[in-house]
C-alpha cells in the first residue's frame, strides 16, 4: 500500500464484482479498513480469509496490527515474526514489518526490512527515518548518523531528524544551528517548533551554552504545555494510589514461577538503561526493553473501566484483590514469545515503578531494582527530554514547574517503597554510589538479581542487546560520572529548580 487508499477501494470493490470473493481484492479491502482504524471490518475480513485458507504476508501483517490494536502483544508478535520469515520484495511492506517489529521489541530484526524499504524507496523520507532510528537503536551509530545525514539533506525540514543529528554529533556545526533557528521561525506548527526547539537546545548544550538551552527548552514547550494542560492533582492520585498499594504482606522469594523477572523501574532518565544494560550484560540475563505489559496483564485481568492501563481505579482495585497470580501468569504468558528460552530477563519500564506493590504480589520471583537520582539533576533532565508526545503519562514534561511536582511526588513514593516493600525484591539503587563505585555497586546489584558474579557485567557497554530508548547512545560508553551534578551548569534555571523542588521539602545537597 502507498497511501492511495480511494483509488484502491474503487479498484478493489470494481475487481470484487467481477470476481466475487477473490482473496487479494480481499485483502486491500481489509488494508484500507485497518488504515482507517476500523478494526472490526479488517479483522472480520481478515477471518474471512484464514477461514478460507488464504496465506499472505500482508494478512500475515494485518493481523500483527490487529493484535497491537488489542493490546495482544505475545499474537502480535507471532504473527509479524510469520511475516518476516516469510520476506518479501516490495520496499513498502518491509517498512510496515519493520515498524511492527519494532513496536513488538524485535529491534534485532527490525533493521533489516527498515534497510531493505530504504534500497527499495530511497526517497521516502519516512522510510530512512525509521531505519536511522532502528541503526541507533542497535548500536551502529555510524551508520545511523549517516541515514540521519542523507535524511535532512532530502528532507531538510524533516525535525525529528535533524533532533536526531545533533543528539549524536559531538560537535554539530553553526550551519545546524541557523538552519534550525529558521525552520523553527517559519513554522506555526506545535509539533515542529517543540521537536526544533529541542534540537536547538541539544546544540547549545553541545557546546556548554546551558543557560541558552533552558532558553530554547522553554520556548519550545510553552504552547505545548497550554494544550495539554497537564493535571498535577490527577498526578498526586496516581502516586497516593501507589503509595497506599504498598500496606500489607507481600510473598517471599519462592520457587512459584521458574521465569525470574527483574523489573527496573524509576524516573525516567535516572539510570534505569545503564542497570538494564549492566544486569542484561551476564550471560544468564535477556534484556526484554521497556514493555507495557505488566499494566496490560493487569488491566485484563481485574477490568477497571476507562481505557488508560495505567490510573488510579486500576491501582486500587489492584489493592482489594487477595490472589494476584492469574496477573503473574498472563504476564509472563504475553512476553514468552520474546523471553524464549532465558529463565532470568529484564523489563526496563520505567513506570513500573507504580506497579511495583503489584508485580511482588503477582510474581513471586520478581526483583525491582528502583533507580533514584538526584531530584535536580533528574528535573532538568526529563524538562530536557521530548518524551514519546502520544503517551499522556509524560504531560508533565512540558513546563519546568510540573516536572518539579513530579519528580517531589516521586521521591515520596520512593521513600513509602523503601520502607515497607521487602528488601530481597525490592531494591533503591542510586545512580550517583554506581557511577562512583562501579564495581562494588555492580556486584551487590547482581547478587540482589539470584544470579552468580560474571566479570561481563563490568562492561555494560559491550551489550550488544538492542536499546529503544532516549539513552541508546550513552550507554554505548562505558560507565561514566560526567552527568553527576549537572544541573549546576544552568544558571538562573539552577535556582529556579532549588525554588521549585523547595516546595516539597527538597533541598541541595550541602543546604
Amino acid at each position: 500500500m502507498t497511501g492511495r487508499f480511494r483509488e484502491a477501494y474503487v479498484a478493489a470493490q470494481q475487481h470484487l464484482r467481477e470476481a466475487p470473493g477473490d482473496p487479494a481484492a480481499v485483502l486491500v479491502l481489509a488494508q484500507i479498513a485497518l488504515e482507517h482504524e476500523n478494526f472490526a471490518g479488517a479483522d472480520k475480513l481478515a477471518r474471512l480469509l484464514r477461514s478460507s485458507g488464504y496465506r499472505d504476508t500482508w494478512l500475515d501483517l494485518i493481523d500483527a496490527r490487529l493484535a497491537l490494536s488489542r493490546q495482544d502483544g505475545a499474537a502480535a508478535r507471532d504473527a509479524i515474526t510469520q511475516a518476516a520469515a516469510t520476506g518479501t520484495d516490495n520496499p513498502h511492506l518491509a517498512a510496515q514489518i519493520g515498524v511492527v517489529l519494532a513496536r513488538t521489541g524485535l529491534h534485532a530484526e527490525a533493521v533489516r526490512f527498515s534497510g531493505q524499504a530504504v534500497e527499495g524507496a530511497p526517497r521516502n523520507s519516512g522510510y530512512r527515518y525509521n531505519h536511522a532510528v532502528e541503526l541507533q537503536f542497535n548500536g551502529d551509530l555510524a551508520a545511523a548518523q549517516a541515514q540521519f545525514e542523507a535524511l535532512v539533506e532530502m528532507a531538510p525540514d524533516h525535525a525529528q531528524g535533524w533532533l536526531a543529528l545533533v543528539g549524536l554529533s559531538d560537535d554539530p556545526p553553526v550551519a545546524w544551528r541557523e538552519t534550525l533557528e529558521a525552520l523553527f521561525a517559519r513554522t506555526q506548527e506545535t509539533e515542529t517548533r517543540l521537536i526544533c526547539g529541542h534540537a536547538l537546545a541539544r546544540w547549545h548544550e553541545s557546546h556548554d551554552e546551558w543557560e541558552q538551552s533552558f532558553t530554547w527548552l522553554e520556548r519550545a514547550k510553552g504552547r505545548k504545555a497550554r494544550e495539554v494542560a497537564h493535571d498535577r492533582a490527577q498526578a498526586e492520585g496516581l502516586f497516593s494510589a501507589a503509595s497506599a498499594a504498598a500496606d500489607g504482606s507481600f510473598p517471599t522469594v519462592a520457587d512459584q514461577i521458574d521465569a525470574r523477572p527483574i523489573f527496573i523501574v524509576g524516573l525516567p532518565r535516572s539510570g534505569t538503561t545503564l542497570v538494564e544494560r549492566i544486569v542484561a550484560a551476564h550471560p544468564q540475563v535477556k534484556s526484554l526493553g521497556e514493555l507495557s505489559e505488566f499494566g496490560i496483564a493487569l488491566k485484563r485481568q481485574l477490568d477497571t473501566p476507562g481505557r488508560h492501563v495505567l490510573d488510579e481505579p486500576l491501582l486500587k482495585a489492584a489493592t482489594e484483590v487477595q490472589d494476584l497470580g492469574p496477573v503473574g501468569r498472563e504476564y509472563l504468558r504475553i512476553i514468552a514469545g520474546l523471553a524464549g528460552d532465558a529463565a532470568v530477563f529484564t523489563d526496563k519500564m520505567p513506570f513500573n515503578i507504580f506497579y511495583a506493590p503489584a508485580i511482588l504480589r503477582a510474581l513471586p520471583e520478581a526483583r525491582i531494582i528502583c533507580l533514584r537520582r538526584s531530584p535536580f539533576d533528574v528535573l532538568f533532565a526529563n524538562f530536557r527530554q521530548l518524551f514519546a508526545t502520544g503517551f499522556s503519562y509524560y504531560s508533565y514534561a512540558y513546563d519546568f514547574g510540573d516536572t518539579a511536582h513530579f519528580v517531589g511526588q516521586f521521591e515520596m513514593l520512593c521513600d513509602r517503597f523503601a520502607e515497607t516493600l521487602p528488601m530481597d525484591r525490592f531494591r533503591v539503587q542510586y545512580y550517583e554510589d554506581l557511577v562512583a563505585g562501579q564495581e562494588a555497586q555492580t556486584r551487590d546489584l547482581i547478587a540482589f538479581c539470584g544470579l552468580e558474579w560474571d566479570d561481563a557485567c563490568l562492561s555494560p557497554q559491550s551489550n550488544r542487546q538492542a536499546v529503544a530508548t532516549a539513552s541508546a547512545v550513552q550507554v554505548r560508553a562505558p560507565v561514566h560520572a560526567r552527568a553527576v551534578d549537572r544541573w549546576k551548569r544552568y544558571g538562573a534555571a539552577a535556582d529556579r529548580a532549588v525554588e521549585e523542588l523547595g516546595r516539597y521539602g527538597i533541598a541541595p545537597p550541602g543546604a
